[in-house]
């Protein structure tokens, strides 16, 4: 009876120590959740996700993103423009981009930009297939 409890009790701990460890996850947001906005981004991609799929910046700062292609097919960082949120492919236009940076399997590029006023922007991979994939994430400007 006593090692029955005993194995109750262990397994509960390690159940609530999974829980926890779960809640807490910052779901491969390297600058988003509570983290303070910051100018030094990275990310990076492998077919079709970016990691981290959200960032945080200061608004109207120079921000550089460090930029790595994990996968086997090119890929790009694309942020749309200010008040442009597409939800399929057919949507996007080349007028929608604000900044891109291209990246080439196995290769890391470094693009500097200047953070866009306050407020949610989307980021895509606007090669055709990318987004539809799933390929997108979010850069939130805070000011």
């Amino acid at each position: 009876m006593l090692q029955s409890r005993n194995r109750l009790a262990l397994v509960s701990l390690v159940l609530a120590a999974f829980s926890i460890t779960s809640c807490s996850s910052g779901g491969g947001d390297s600058n988003g959740g509570g983290l303070p906005a910051s100018t030094e981004l990275t990310t990076s991609i492998v077919e079709y996700q970016f990691t981290p799929d959200t960032w945080k910046v200061p608004a109207g700062e120079q921000i550089t993103i460090t930029i790595t292609n994990d996968g086997a097919l090119q890929h790009e960082w694309v942020l749309l423009q200010d008040g442009v949120r597409i939800t399929t492919e057919a949507e996007f236009e080349e007028g929608f981009v604000n900044v891109e940076q291209e990246v080439a399997p196995g290769e890391t590029q470094t693009l500097t930009f200047e953070a866009p006023p306050a407020g949610t922007y989307q980021v895509i991979c606007a090669i055709p297939g990318h987004f539809d994939a799933g390929l997108q994430g979010v850069l939130n400007s805070e000011g």
